[in-house]
């Protein structure tokens, strides 16, 4: 539902979160993008740092944030990424990172011996709409921080954020009932060393010491805490409700659930579906190049459902079910589909019932649907991805209400469908 990735550009339509040529990284980003076409949706993004002040020298805007790479030192695999990064100070800042489909797991291990570290959380940032860099909005949020029973330090940050950079083409039909969307999540902190020392909001650059919530545009929070600590957070995020999202780690990456666990599972998962094939007389690159076409063809559709549930954005509502994003079908339905039924059988019936949710929500079958329906690119592929797995013997789901579905997909458009350029 969520990827986890190092921040090392502002990203919007035509620009990822992330490019393996930067040199400096800004934080660490959970994404909604599905592809460098499309637009965020409710991102939310954790920024290590230290400072030799309590206060004043945090760092929250994009530009200032930007810490060096340590030369030669990112790994990178499906389930585990790692990074040294210079701190400004001194000193180093070991980031690693897994993360499972709803809750993401970074490990701050920070090496100063003077300097206080703190992690920033960001809840609203400025949004660029379009491929335009300079057209610039700024979407609210909120985020409130939470102290441990008993104590004067934090033990969470959460908070929402109403980006959505594809609001510009969302379909007539649904745009009233997806104005209320929001991506919510929950951080939960634990440390090596003591507790929190410090806390507090920022809005617009001004920072406000011992603050516990804020909304609006340009919002983030911060906590700090004692020098040479490890900070390990676990950030649950969710279409839902915070609530939900509290609910997504406590089953994903429950309290008490190393860093390395998390990677154990989340590498064992990957290595059951690439143990499925086999090379013969590949070169080491060769095998590279091949799995990770496998690892980038298993990617989307991504997950929308939370626990059984997900949120709608075709109607506003919560369902029981679930639900899948991120169905750029007319660049898939020739091979990507194909794939997934060998490789993924698994997940079609879930696939093929949330297109036909979206059909019984919003009118028609997903076109582009990246949270909700976009009704970009051309013709009705939806109808060959059915199609193709009624053919192949792919069961599960509701065929009569399948085939409605198809005939109102292929015979009637959307509406202001001609007209709308």
């Amino acid at each position: 539902m969520t990827r986890w990735v190092a921040q090392t550009h502002l990203n919007y339509v035509s620009v990822t979160p992330y490019n393996w040529t930067a040199s400096t990284i800004h934080g660490f980003q959970g994404t909604r993008q599905p592809a460098i076409w499309m637009g965020e949706s409710g991102p939310v993004i954790v920024v290590p740092g230290v400072t030799e002040a309590d206060h004043a020298a945090i760092k929250s805007t994009f530009e200032e944030r930007g810490l060096k790479i340590v030369q030669d030192s990112e790994k990178i695999t499906p389930a585990y990424y790692s990074v040294l990064l210079d701190d400004g100070h001194g000193g180093e800042i070991l980031v690693e990172q897994s993360a499972t489909s709803r809750v993401g797991h970074l490990r701050f291990t920070f090496t100063s011996l003077d300097s206080k570290p703190y992690v920033l959380l960001e809840s609203s940032r400025p949004s660029i709409l379009t491929s335009i860099p300079t057209n610039i909005s700024y979407p609210h949020g909120t985020i409130s921080l939470h102290l441990r029973p008993d104590s004067s330090s934090i033990h969470e940050i959460c908070g929402s954020n109403f980006e959505r950079q594809d609001s510009i083409i969302t379909p007539v039909s649904t745009l009233p009932r997806v104005s209320k969307f929001a991506g919510y999540y929950c951080a939960r902190f634990t440390t090596s060393l003591d507790p929190s020392t410090s806390h507090g909001t920022i809005q617009n650059s001004t920072i406000s010491p011992l603050s516990t919530s804020g909304q609006g545009p340009l919002l983030s929070a911060y906590v700090q805490f004692p020098p040479h600590n490890v900070v390990d957070v676990r950030i649950g995020t969710s279409f839902i409700s915070i609530e939900q999202a509290r609910a997504n780690i406590d089953v994903e990456i429950p309290d008490g659930m190393a860093l390395e666990e998390t990677v154990r599972v989340v590498k064992t998962k990957w290595i059951e579906k690439l143990d499925m094939f086999a090379l013969e007389g590949a070169s080491e690159e060769q095998k590279q190049v091949f799995f990770t076409g496998v690892a980038h063809a298993l990617q989307y559709p991504y997950e929308q459902h939370e626990q059984g549930r997900y949120y709608s954005g075709y109607d506003g509502k919560i369902h029981d079910g679930e639900s899948y994003s991120g169905y750029s079908i007319w660049d898939t339905y020739r091979a990507e589909w194909a794939f997934l039924i060998l490789f993924a059988p698994e997940r079609l019936p879930g696939m093929i019932k949330s297109m036909l949710a979206d059909y019984t929500q919003g009118g028609w079958l997903p076109m582009w649907k990246n949270i909700v329906e976009t009704n970009i690119m051309v013709a009705t592929h939806a109808d060959s991805l059915i199609a193709e797995a009624v053919v192949k013997g792919v069961t599960g789901f509701d065929t009569e209400l399948a085939w409605e579905a198809v005939w109102k997909d292929a015979t009637v458009p959307p509406e202001n469908d001609v007209s709308t350029s």
